[in-house]
């Protein structure tokens, strides 16, 4: 199907200018196997849509406070926390630890070396599971993310944005299995490369370093990599009121205490002035002084009331105490379908 990929040329440049001081990657080879198993499962979970100079300092931090599954499992979520603040995701935290039960728990401390087995942990996914499989196990698969899409997408076809098919990565998987080289130093020897020479924005591509001998995007300069323009509307963000959707631990969404009822019955929910820089900043600081931590997401929704933008906020309630009480039976959904249609919706800011 496909010529068959340099993973020697590959592996030749790794070797001189790979990442081989990330914190995760350092003396992994010389440590035990339960230790080993328990750093790649930190390190794939943390760098899960966050770069990897991000991730550095935390992992370091929480292997040092939580050195093995087990004392991370007997972490409640306000020891954890302190460790884990500033990274982002915070579901994701609280996956880490319900994941580290489980392995204690169900199987003594050991990660379970099946696919299946490993994505039914909470917050593994396909590619975290076959990471786990390939850079602690060992096991001939490659774990393929965004990065080695890109990769392999543009060694074949020339452009990353033809994605691959599923009989395509089949080869390709197939392919390495039969170079006999580790998966572990190719698959990250892979991801350096794609994020230190083969990278996104094609007028960044470090084309002096370019390894791979063969490659049809290096071989036409990129010219093959023409993404489909689409018309993008500019949402007045900096003039939107901030509609915060407040969710306490369990998921039930929280009104505001003091608001009062408009003129068509029902509880207002958090809404925040229109914020001059970042606004998920803005309201994490609005609740902060309150004396809740929470994250936000980036909006799930924009729209127009009256003329009047909205931008619509998943927030999560990490710590603090929550004084407010939670929506009456049918939830958020249905007050605001209700309210979205009424003519006389009062949407004032109020403090609270």
């Amino acid at each position: 199907m496909f010529a068959h990929f340099p993973y020697e040329n590959l592996l030749s440049w790794h070797q001189k200018f790979g990442r081989h001081d990330l914190p995760w990657r350092r003396g992994l080879s010389d440590l035990d196997e339960k230790e080993r198993w328990y750093r790649v499962w930190l390190s794939e979970i943390l760098l899960q849509q966050t770069q990897a100079s991000r991730v550095a300092g935390f992992f370091e931090r929480m292997v040092a406070r939580f050195p093995s599954v087990e004392s991370l499992a007997q972490a409640d979520f306000e020891t954890f926390f302190p460790y884990y603040e500033g990274l982002g995701y915070y579901s994701r935290a609280r996956n880490l630890l319900a994941a580290a039960k489980i392995v204690a728990d169900r199987f003594d401390g050991m990660f379970p070396k099946t696919t299946e087995e490993l994505r039914s942990l909470p917050g593994v996914g396909p590619y975290t599971a076959e990471a786990v499989r390939a850079f602690a196990y060992g096991v001939a698969t490659l774990p393929f993310d965004t990065n080695l899409e890109k990769v392999f997408s543009r060694y074949h076809h020339g452009t990353r944005f033809q994605k691959l098919t599923t009989e395509e990565k089949s080869w390709i998987v197939r392919d390495f299995r039969e170079s006999g080289f580790d998966a572990a130093t190719v698959s990250g020897a892979l991801m350096d490369f794609a994020n230190l020479v083969s990278l996104n924005s094609k007028e960044r591509v470090d084309w002096k370093n370019y390894p791979l001998i063969g490659c049809r995007f290096h071989e036409t300069r990129g010219k093959l990599e023409v993404p489909q323009k689409r018309r993008m509307e500019r949402f007045p963000m900096k003039d939107s009121v901030l509609v915060a959707v407040l969710m306490d631990h369990s998921g039930k969404v929280l009104y505001c205490d003091e608001s009062v009822q408009n003129g068509t019955g029902g509880y207002v929910p958090f809404l925040i002035p229109p914020a001059e820089s970042d606004p998920r900043e803005a309201i994490k600081e609005h609740f902060l002084k309150k004396g809740l931590a929470v994250s936000v997401r980036p909006p799930y929704s924009k729209g127009f009331l009256d003329g009047a933008p909205l931008a619509f906020f998943r927030c999560r309630v990490q710590t603090g105490n929550v004084p407010f009480g939670t929506f009456p039976k049918g939830g958020f959904g249905a007050w605001w379908m209700e309210r979205s249609q009424g003519k006389d919706v009062d949407f004032s800011i109020r403090p609270f």
